[in-house]
Order: C-alpha cells, then structure tokens, then sequence
C-alpha cells in the first residue's frame, strides 16, 4: 500500500461522511479550515527536520515524491487531519455550563501546565537520541497548547465533555491506522530516536503524537466558535500593538536554541534587536519623534561605557569581546541595543524609580552573563566562582543602570508606564529557562529568585510612585 492509498482508504471516507452530515451553525463549519490552514504552517518546518534526522523513514516506492525533505502525501495529512477533527468536533453540542468562578486562575494553572510539557520536551531534546522524538513532540505542541489556555481556559474547561469527546475517538482511529500503516511499511519510526516503549502496540511517540495534534484541533475549534472567545479575540486585536508584536517576536527567537546552539549568537542578535525595536515604537507612541534621539543616546551611552570597560576593565572588571560579526568598533550591537530596550523595560516596571530598575537591571545580568560568557559572547578573566563573574560587575551594574534610568526619567518621564513593564516579566520566565535547559542549575535558580523577588518589590507601592 502507498501513503496516497492509505489516504484515500483510512481520510477520505470519513471525511466524505462528515461533509454529507454536517453538525453545528452553518457560519461555523468553515473554522476547520482554518485549523487545517494552520496546521500545515506551523507542521511542516518541524515536520521536515524530523525527515531530515531521520526520525521518520518512508518505505521504498510508497511516496509520490517530496517537497523539501517531506512527501507531498504528508503535507495533504496535515490538512485532512485536521478537517476531519475538526467538523467530527463541531457534532458536539456547546455545553451549557457555568464558568469556573477563578477562570483566571484555571487559565494561568493550563498556561504553566502546557509550558511544563515545552521544558521537558526541551529537556528531552538535550537528553540523547533515544528521547529526540518525544522531545520534539512536547517542544512543538506545548507552545501551543499554553497559548489555547493561557487565551480561553476558563472556555475549555466549560467545554471539558465535549472536548473529551471531540478527541477520543479520532485519536482512537489514527491510533490503529498509523499502526496499520508501521505494519505495511509505509513508514517507519526510527528506533534510534525513540524511547522503545510502546501504547497499545504503538510506538508511545506515535500516540502521544496524535493525541496532542487531535487535542489542538478541538480545543481550537471549541475556542472559535465560543461567543466569548470571538469577543476576547476582537479586544485583543483592538489592543495589540506594533511593539507587542515585536516583544513577541523577539522572545519566540530564543526557543530554537536548544536544537540549534551554534545559532546563538544569529539568534540572541535578532532576539536583541526585535526587543530595542519594540521598545522604541512603545517609547515613539509616548514621545513621538524623540523616541529616535532616546534611544540613540541610551545606545551610544551603553556602548561608551562598554568600550571602556573592554578596554580598561572599569567598572566592570577585566574582560573582553572575541571576534565576532556586527560589532561597532570591537563592541558587538546587541550590547547596547540590550542596555536600551531592558533600561526601558526596567524602568516602566520600576514605575521610574531608578535605583529599583538598577537593581531590575542587575536581576536580568545574573541570568545573563553565565549564558553570555557560555556562548563566548564575551570572557572574563580574573572573576569571582559566580561562573568566572567578578562581583564589581554587579555593582556596576546597578549604578550604571540606575544612572540610565534616571537620564531617561529626566529626559522622557512619560516612559515611567507601566505597559512595557511586560517585557521584563517575561524575561523572568524565559532567561532562567534557557538556563535550567543549559544545565547552570545555580544560575537559573538564582536568576528566577532575584527577578520574581524584584519584579513583586517592583508592585509595592506602584500606585503612589
């Protein structure tokens, strides 16, 4: 049997049936298409590095032939599957059930469930081969999933029967096709990359595989046609803005890291750049033109005093910047880019106290210089046990931050809301992240600690500051 036949025998009749008995609002049964829309952007780059490493393998003979390194059969999956998900979740009738009375908190409770899944399978992916398969599943679907939840999981768990309903039984059906399919050697899964255990015959990866995807499309669906999910979405769009989207941007560049460490410093230069570009458009709603001037002196003021420091030690301590591209004058760009954008994240979070956004700014470089000297970014010699970080380092740290701070409060004090406080929030997620995945066990414990405890000093006494 060949992948097209496998299609044509085990996706398209039920797919037919669904269409010739429709269930749900005529104006909702378009929303599978656009999770299947979704679901082959999203699938198909990871999708076609796992055929790259070779996790997946496809028999000889059965493919019409490839798009990059994955079958053209493969990419029509990924759009029938969730078709058929998707209008086999819209038979189920929206229950009429009242809200958790702390949606708020079943909503941040999914969000750090679903974002725990990502770090393990981050975890797993730096574990070995055998976990590689597992790992990538759980790092794929887990920002997802936090996503659904973190958005409306007040909504699914309201909808809990009919999402329980919406998954088991296509799953139960992908389950025993794709084990059908492994028997007649369609494809393979590589021992080499998976774990060995086995889920009712089924290689574990393979069911946690469709169970996750079949879990995206029915809550996705069930969040679509949720009346207060449409007005939620509407009031998101109405508030997001140009900067937001970028502080996003700018944070989602780090999450290839683990599976691509020699990329850092591409990856921590684009990050870097993304975040002082969001902070000049969120600094230009509030200035205007000025925001430009700012943010230029905030730069050449940061790398002034870098260029000294690598030169002459003060303040910081004896180190220097390798080689390295985009660098202005031995000073690489994202350096003062980064004093600009966490100066102003800082000290909106501060509230424009800026001995507290000093010590912010000392928070963020616990984290930063174990990840920073790891990558090679800069070296320091002569430091302290701190990961080779000589203690002069912090302390010049704050007053120099402090010191930008109140420049910026004297010249712009409009910048001292509290919106782009966000940034420096999720940086207390992300940084101490990226180092419990990196294994500086001390440095993230440390970074997590010194940022939450500072960032919940920040909201003592906000309102008066």
């Amino acid at each position: 049997m060949t992948y097209l036949e496998f299609l044509l025998i085990f996706l398209l009749p039920p797919l037919a049936w669904l269409l010739a008995h429709p269930r749900g609002p005529a104006g909702q049964r378009w929303l599978p298409l656009l999770m299947s829309a979704a679901a082959l952007l999203y699938t198909a780059p990871w999708d076609n590095y796992l055929v790259f490493k070779g996790v997946w393998v496809y028999g000889r003979g059965r493919v019409l032939g490839t798009i990059l390194y994955v079958p053209i059969e493969e990419y029509l999956f990924f759009l029938l599957q969730p078709l058929a998900t998707g209008w086999w979740a819209l038979w189920a009738e929206p229950v009429e059930r009242a809200l958790p009375q702390r949606g708020a908190l079943v909503r941040w409770g999914g969000l750090a469930a679903c974002a725990s899944l990502s770090l393990l399978g981050a975890a797993l992916l730096l574990e070995g081969r055998h976990a590689l398969y597992l790992g990538l599943i759980l790092a794929w679907a887990g920002p997802v999933l936090a996503a659904q939840w973190a958005f409306g999981g007040d909504l699914l768990y309201q909808q809990v029967a009919p999402l329980l309903r919406g998954v088991a039984l296509p799953t139960l059906y992908l389950w025993a096709a794709d084990d059908l399919a492994i028997h007649l050697g369609i494809w393979r899964i590589s021992a080499q990359f998976s774990s060995g255990f086995q889920l009712l015959g089924l290689p574990l990866e393979e069911a946690v595989f469709f169970l996750v995807t079949n879990v995206l499309v029915v809550q996705g669906v069930l969040l679509l046609r949720h009346p207060l999910a449409r007005a939620r979405a509407l009031a998101l769009g109405r508030s997001l803005r140009p900067w937001s989207l970028l502080l996003a941007l700018g944070l989602a560049l780090n999450i290839p890291v683990p599976l691509w460490p020699r990329g850092f410093l591409d990856l921590a230069t684009a990050s870097t750049v993304c975040l002082a570009l969001s902070a000049l458009l969120w600094a230009g709603e509030r200035l205007g033109g000025r925001a430009i001037l700012l943010a230029l002196l905030v730069c050449a003021i940061g790398w002034a005093v870098e260029w000294v420091g690598s030169h002459s030690g003060l303040p910081f301590g004896s180190y220097r910047y390798p080689e390295q591209p985009l660098t202005l004058l031995g000073v690489p760009l994202l350096v003062p880019l980064g004093w600009w954008a966490m100066s102003v994240a800082a000290l909106s979070l501060a509230r424009g106290r800026a001995w507290l956004a000093g010590l912010l700014m000392v928070g963020w470089d616990l984290g930063l210089e174990p990840l920073m000297t790891h990558y090679r970014v800069w070296t320091w010699s002569g430091g302290s046990s701190y990961y080779g970080v000589p203690l002069l380092n912090f302390v010049s740290w704050w007053w120099v931050g402090s010191l930008l701070c109140l420049l910026i409060t004297w010249l712009a004090p409009r910048l001292k809301e509290r919106e782009f406080a966000w940034t420096y929030r999720l940086e207390t997620l992300f940084l101490p992240a990226g180092l419990l995945l990196l294994g500086f066990y001390l440095a993230a414990a440390l970074t997590a600690l010194a940022m939450g405890l500072l960032t919940w000093i920040s909201s003592l006494g906000a309102s008066s500051a």
